[in-house]
């Protein structure tokens, strides 16, 4: 195999005896096949490892199994494993979705056509039994080639959708990622993270184009897509300001590695949109700051007065100018300002 195209997928599994075969076979069944598989399992007590060890005996091709002596949580234990990876290319893999044969294929073409660093692509929502329950687009509609500081700071796109260049994950340690983005402890997620470097210095190709069974159940790791009409809204418009959810310390911890890039021996172009991504972050840790304001202040007036105030400044602008946009300016008024739903507003 040419390593140029060498790709290796990251699969994390906790108890996933119940569907893990099929995973596994619709892997073996790509037209463009990986390099290494790398499975790392956080302490299952079912049959998930006696089911891997198996397909590991036939698999046509290396099949690495890590048995993590402590849990990891599945944001930790996809990025431990995806350090032991080599490759071109890596793809991060749920123990309980299919794979159509093409996803590889596909993801590796595009990302080639448009020398892109990151490629996200569409699903089809299938629930247990595998019987088809809907489309997952994760918001896109049309294939698009998106540059650096053009997608929603806080944006996130599903691990499972993800291929991305190796050279993207390299840039930085992942035990330094930072706090999480949209819980109130722990590190950033394995998505995540790639979402930030992806999207603060590299070249994302979107793509609704299903290439995956995304299977939904009572047991996956995932957040449910099903919820109240409110609390659709609130997430539509993004995420919301907290005291206990210190995104203004995510993103200032942020602009200071990007700024540490800034200042390294990397290529030029690289330094260059580094030092530009530190700018951005460095006034969404501002605006995040002031927005906090926002949710905790006790009169109606104070907050509409410091909402108005970094409407004012820029705060709202959209992302690609480093504002956080319009739609965060509307979550503000109705969540922060006239506390609309408050049970759903800190999402």
């Amino acid at each position: 195999m040419d390593t140029k195209f060498s790709v290796l997928v990251v699969m994390a599994t906790f108890n996933g005896g119940r569907f893990i075969s099929e995973q596994l076979d619709s892997i073996a069944r790509q037209t463009h096949l990986p390099a290494e598989l790398i499975v790392s399992d956080d302490t299952s007590t079912d049959d998930t490892i006696e089911i891997v060890k198996g397909f590991a005996k036939t698999a046509p091709f290396p099949v690495k199994i890590i048995e993590n002596e402590t849990r990891l949580g599945y944001g930790g234990n996809f990025l431990s494993a995806t350090k032991q990876a080599t490759g071109a290319y890596l793809s991060f893999c749920d123990q309980d979705d299919i794979w159509l044969p093409n996803k590889l294929e596909v993801s590796l073409r595009t990302i080639e056509a448009f020398d892109a660093d990151l490629y996200v692509h569409g699903a089809t929502i299938v629930d247990a039994t595998g019987a088809a329950a809907g489309r997952f687009t994760q918001g896109v509609r049309t294939r698009s080639v998106l540059g650096p500081l053009t997608l929603p700071p806080w944006g996130v796109f599903y691990g499972f959708s993800m291929v991305f260049r190796r050279d993207v994950f390299d840039l930085f340690d992942a035990d330094d990622r930072g706090g999480h983005t949209f819980e109130w402890h722990g590190s950033l997620s394995h998505d995540l993270w790639i979402y930030f470097l992806a999207s603060s210095l590299g070249r994302i190709v979107v793509d609704p184009q299903p290439l995956v069974l995304y299977r939904r159940h009572d047991k996956n790791e995932t957040p449910d897509l099903k919820a109240h009409l409110l609390h659709k809204i609130s997430k539509y418009l993004g995420v919301a300001a907290h005291k206990n959810l210190r995104r203004d310390a995510v993103a200032a911890h942020r602009s200071k590695i990007l700024m540490d890039l800034a200042a390294s021996d990397s290529p030029s172009r690289l330094r260059d949109q580094a030092r530009a991504a530190s700018s951005y972050w460095n006034a969404i840790a501002q605006f995040e700051a002031d927005r906090i304001d926002i949710y905790t202040r006790d009169r109606p007036l104070s907050r509409l007065s410091r909402c108005l105030k970094l409407l004012r400044q820029g705060g709202y602008r959209a992302y690609r100018r480093g504002g956080l946009s319009w739609r965060l300016l509307v979550k503000d008024l109705m969540f922060g300002v006239l506390r609309m739903g408050r049970r759903v507003a800190n999402n």
